[in-house]
């Protein structure tokens, strides 16, 4: 991929795909070396120089975007993190976070109505690709053993079973056998929850549960869990 900007915070930047253009990429999305995900807008390009506005994202939210479901104003604010403000002008890129481009009152920000209009298929191939980005796939046959205790309470989980298949938890305080704190299923699991919670400070760096593809090839994996808004992940 071509290298586009080198940030202090995400490291380099590499154009991914190009979703609108003129004669100059306008709508792009890059990766970094994490693999991480952004969106970004050309905002300017003119004698003043040229900028753009970029935000850390997932493959859901351009999804959403491609089919007109969020206009590319709400997935710049709404759905990415990061507010990174690009300038190149003289031969020399400036790079800044937060900053004033990103106010609701900015003439840098897309307007309000800002959509991508597509045609009919027009972006089927990109929704195909960004889709497979979020795509977690679980896969029985991988785990075993993964508890066979079961812990009878009113106010406390309910955790059993000999596989992933037949892993169950119900509400309460939740006790976790350390084999099963160091089992993949239980971290990916812990990870998603805690992304989701407002509590959880580096929630930018982990993919939303809610917002991902999950594909479990078993008729018998059950998962039951009962949370009010009181409850977080990382506070447990």
């Amino acid at each position: 991929m071509k290298k586009f900007i080198k940030t202090d915070k995400y490291g380099e930047l590499y154009i991914d795909r190009i979703l609108f253009e003129s004669y100059f990429p306008i709508i792009f999305t890059c990766k970094n070396d994490k693999n991480e995900l952004f969106i970004c807008v050309c905002c300017q390009n003119n004698s003043k120089g040229c900028k753009w506005l970029a935000g850390k994202t997932n493959g859901l939210s351009i999804v959403r975007m491609l089919r007109d479901e969020i206009t590319i104003r709400e997935l710049l604010l709404k759905y990415s993190s990061g507010k990174i403000s690009i300038e190149y002008d003289n031969n020399e890129y400036t790079i800044a976070y937060g900053n004033s481009d990103w106010n609701e009152d900015s003439i840098f920000l897309p307007k309000e109505d800002s959509y991508m209009f597509a045609e009919e298929d027009e972006f089927a191939d990109d929704i195909s690709y960004y889709s497979a980005l979020d795509q977690i796939i679980y896969e029985p046959e991988n785990y075993s053993n993964v508890s066979k205790e079961v812990k009878e309470s009113d106010d406390s989980f309910q955790l059993s079973g000999d596989s992933l298949n037949e892993l169950i938890l119900t509400t309460g305080s939740l006790i976790i056998r350390s084999e099963i704190k160091n089992s993949k299923t239980f971290k990916n699991l812990c990870v998603d929850l805690s992304s989701v919670t407002s509590e959880y400070k580096k929630q930018e760096e982990q993919r939303p549960v809610f917002t991902n593809i999950f594909k479990v090839y078993s008729n018998d994996f059950n998962i039951i869990l009962d949370i009010n808004e009181n409850s977080f992940a990382d506070a447990a």
